[in-house]
């Protein structure tokens, strides 16, 4: 399971949209609700007091984040754009060194053969910008790489397939989502009474999160070979405003 990143999470008043990702122009967002994160936190911290949580309650948990702590999948997918834009640079970089090909800020000759945790930081070093989401976007690529490459103790470039490259997407949105879920629970997890308890509700929360966008990006992935970054932007974006819209309709079951 992915690490955390660790802040107080946003208040009420912050905007839907922060400036950082507003890559549309479009503003904060509107349909803000005044307490907006109030359901969404109440019923994850429901699943904290029980015993372990249940999925039912997990499932009306993201259905409230996507209601009203998101505003909705049009703010939703917004809000995460600069994650989304960090996504497709992923995607690039990682399909020109299977290509053989150096990237604008990485010589494959440097990397082929070094250790693959120094690859991994010199790649999410060569696509992070700093903003407000750095934290997660880093984590998240780190997260993915690190799963992708695993049982590989040095890089080589040959070996970077397909399938790869694919697992190592829906691992970087679902790690996304998660991060950017758990910084906005802020305190609700606390009133789990051990650590183990906490462990338990973020595992079955990103084993949600992952379902979910198994089902909603990565359907869109089995002809890698014929996207480019622009187009895995797209997808990712269509793909959580997909997913908002499946969490929606937790709440009404």
């Amino acid at each position: 399971m992915g690490t955390s990143t660790s802040s107080k999470g946003p208040g009420s008043k912050s905007p839907l949209v922060p400036s950082w990702a507003n890559n549309d122009g479009q503003g904060p967002g509107n349909n803000q609700l005044e307490q907006r994160f109030r359901g969404f936190r109440a019923t994850l911290g429901q699943a904290a007091l029980a015993n372990g949580g249940n999925t039912n309650t997990l499932k009306k948990a993201l259905g409230h984040y996507a209601k009203s702590a998101t505003g909705g999948k049009s703010n939703g997918a917004r809000r995460f754009s600069s994650m989304v834009g960090a996504g497709g640079s992923l995607f690039d970089t990682l399909k020109s060194l299977q290509s053989g090909s150096d990237t604008k800020f990485l010589n494959l000759s440097n990397l082929q053969g070094q250790p693959v945790d120094v690859v991994i930081d010199q790649i999410i070093d060569s696509i992070i910008d700093i903003n407000g989401d750095s934290e997660r976007i880093r984590a998240a690529m780190n997260e993915a790489l690190a799963e992708a490459l695993d049982g590989f103790s040095t890089f080589d470039f040959s070996k970077i397939t397909d399938d790869i490259i694919v697992d190592m997407m829906i691992n970087y949105l679902t790690q996304c989502i998660f991060e950017q879920i758990i910084l906005d629970s802020k305190t609700a997890l606390d009133k789990a009474d051990t650590p183990e308890k906490v462990e338990m509700i973020e595992s079955s929360l990103l084993e949600l999160i992952k379902t979910s966008v198994d089902l909603n990006f990565g359907i869109h992935l089995e002809n890698i070979n014929t996207l480019n970054k622009q187009d895995i932007e797209t997808i990712q974006k269509n793909a959580i405003q997909d997913i908002w819209s499946e969490w929606e309709d937790n709440l009404n079951d």
